[in-house]
């Protein structure tokens, strides 16, 4: 009986062991870096937003989800600047400055809403959203998109 109970202990450990390598296929390399078209397709999408159109006329925390939509751009913006550019490089540091004054000031919730900081940090999203959306037009040549 012992031989038995061997054996089956053996067989599992076996199937344990057969099944730790079957995690999946690795992928062959990481995806490609979309480029700024990308980025200025994300823009675009964007600058309909109210909380962009209208920022002073908006309820602060109404718009949490568009400012966190823009909190990948300020580090896009610098990535594709590089030298040639640095407006886009500063006008993406500016968008940060008014990514991290509305959450400084809880702008996100009802008691944020009565701020007086939350609706100028989003007027100053606004403005420096246009202005990455018009540097990132001259970087991509296209001179000025929409918004």
């Amino acid at each position: 009986m012992r031989g038995v109970q061997v054996a089956v202990a053996g067989t599992l450990l076996a199937l344990l062991a057969g099944c730790g390598s079957e995690a999946g296929p690795t992928p062959e390399r990481p995806a490609p870096d979309p480029g700024p078209g990308a980025l200025r397709v994300k823009l675009e999408a964007l600058a309909v937003d109210q909380c962009y159109l209208a920022p002073t006329e908006q309820d602060p925390p109404g718009c949490e989800k568009y400012v966190t939509q823009l909190g990948s751009i300020p580090g896009a913006a610098e990535k594709y600047a590089g030298e040639a550019h640095p407006d886009l490089a500063e006008h993406g540091r500016e968008l940060e400055r008014g990514i991290q004054d509305y959450r400084a000031h809880a702008c996100y919730t009802a008691g944020g809403a009565d701020e007086p900081e939350c609706p100028k940090a989003l007027a100053d999203m606004a403005t420096a959203l246009h202005e990455v959306q018009r540097s990132l037009g001259d970087l991509l040549g296209a001179g000025t998109t929409a918004g």
